[in-house]
């Protein structure tokens, strides 16, 4: 959308999807050069809203991220020209259709069991596949963060611990379970890779490099969940499992072990609190299937249950003075 304003001398344009020129040609009959602030009102942006789920069929998301565009360059505009803060008003104030939360697959215990079990424990591939899901799991790290760990980021200790490179080179230490360093230690034994000697060295390697990808790690994930689903038809129900679903379980599993929401926000990684919190909501919907599959009996007492008097209608304390 080519936006003019000011005065004759001075103009300012604005380039923006061009769905947003088509609107105004098709409905307002107005060409893009000739589009104004005015031409931006409130009626004027129900209209084009109603237009882009109608006509264009745009989802809600799509939507919001049209308004959000058009917002945010009029903010902008709004601290130089006077005549941009009607339009301003009129967008920033629309509102636009809720983007319905997307419930993000995940695993159970009892899945991510069955998960760890399925690769071989003899090859090296098959070695370096079981504890490349076991870390994981066990440490909730993105793709890309497993992909970055070197060996030299391990320490063998009473209480051992992973260094995790995470997003906007920030790095977090996390404790490893023994289980996991039982897996670490015969997988780099099998690699003939000590923790002093090739601390430089990625984790883990792929066929072709010696740095892992986050495509394979997709496949390796897709190759076992699929093999779980068929040697184990009455889990893995859901659609869409990813390499994610593992960070998603540990912390669906840390809220189940009644752990604090702070600490898992740090343990994840999260910058603000309020990413991890979307976890409390996705608990609280596990527990509600449980409780329905499981059909959990309320026990109401029998007192409860007695039949009410015929004229429920009428107060008691006007029954009692008749």
């Amino acid at each position: 959308m080519n936006i003019c304003c000011g005065s004759k001398t001075k103009r300012i344009i604005a380039r923006l999807p061009k769905n947003n020129d088509q609107f105004f040609k098709e409905i307002k009959g107005i060409p893009h050069y000739r589009i104004n602030y005015s031409d931006l009102t409130t009626k004027t942006m129900d209209e084009y809203l109603l237009w882009l789920q109608n006509e264009k069929n745009y989802s809600a998301a799509s939507q919001k991220q049209r308004i959000s565009a058009l917002s945010s360059f009029l903010k902008y505009a709004s601290g130089r020209e006077m005549a941009s803060l009607g339009a301003y008003n009129a967008v920033s104030q629309t509102q636009t259709p809720k983007v319905p939360r997307t419930v993000f697959p995940y695993f159970s215990a009892e899945e991510i069991r069955i998960l760890l079990s399925i690769p071989e424990k003899e090859g090296k591939s098959d070695s370096r596949d079981v504890t490349l899901l076991a870390l994981f799991y066990d440490s909730g790290a993105r793709a890309q963060e497993v992909c970055d760990i070197l060996i030299g980021d391990i320490t063998f200790a009473k209480t051992s611990t992973i260094r995790i490179h995470g997003k906007g080179n920030k790095t977090r230490e996390l404790p490893m379970s023994s289980d996991v360093v039982k897996l670490i230690k015969r997988y780099l034994a099998e690699r003939g890779k000590t923790l002093k000697d090739n601390r430089d060295e990625h984790l883990f390697p792929s066929q072709r490099s010696d740095q892992i990808t986050t495509a394979c790690i997709r496949n390796l994930v897709c190759k076992y969940v699929t093999l779980a689903k068929s040697n184990h038809p009455d889990y893995f129900k859901e659609d869409g499992y990813s390499p994610h679903s593992f960070r998603h379980s540990k912390a669906v599993h840390m809220l189940e072990a009644v752990v604090p929401l702070i600490y898992i926000r740090n343990f994840l990684g999260h910058e603000s609190v309020q990413t991890t919190e979307i976890y409390l909501r996705i608990h609280q919907g596990s527990v509600s299937k449980i409780l329905k599959e499981r059909k959990a009996e309320t026990n109401i007492p029998n007192t409860l249950e007695q039949s009410h008097p015929k004229n429920q209608d009428i107060p008691d304390f006007i029954q009692n003075a008749r």
